[in-house]
């Protein structure tokens, strides 16, 4: 990966409808926020990337100050070799998911959601 990657995916999600709020990127989707930070796996400009995602709700105060690692949903996913492709492929995901209803159908497609027991329960 390198830097250009990492620029073509921050641009991606903020064309797809990221803004920053307190440092971190997120998109809203119906009653559902979804925070995504683009993470490199190691040192130096040739490290793999990889999108933290975090989904939270209102109904779930307070809001995560911390970005996507403080929300009840956590999940990592690597993004490979083509790295807007795979951005792209799990936007197109979550950003169809705008509801605790449909979240609740989802989490078997969500690869590797760590789900916290308030989420669960309201699930």
């Amino acid at each position: 990966m390198s830097a250009v990657d990492r620029t073509a995916v921050v641009k991606l999600l903020k064309a797809r409808g990221a803004k920053a709020r307190r440092g971190h990127l997120r998109i809203p989707v119906g009653e559902l926020f979804w925070y995504v930070d683009v993470l490199a796996d190691g040192v130096g400009p040739t490290a793999p990337l990889r999108l933290e995602v975090g989904c939270w709700t209102d109904a779930l105060p307070p809001e995560p100050d911390g970005g996507a690692v403080d929300c009840p949903l956590l999940m990592d996913v690597p993004l490979g070799r083509d790295a807007v492709g795979a951005a792209t492929s799990l936007l197109d995901q979550v950003t169809a998911i705008g509801d605790l209803a449909t979240l609740g159908g989802s989490l078997d497609d969500l690869r590797g959601a760590l789900v916290d027991q308030r989420l669960r329960e309201l699930l």
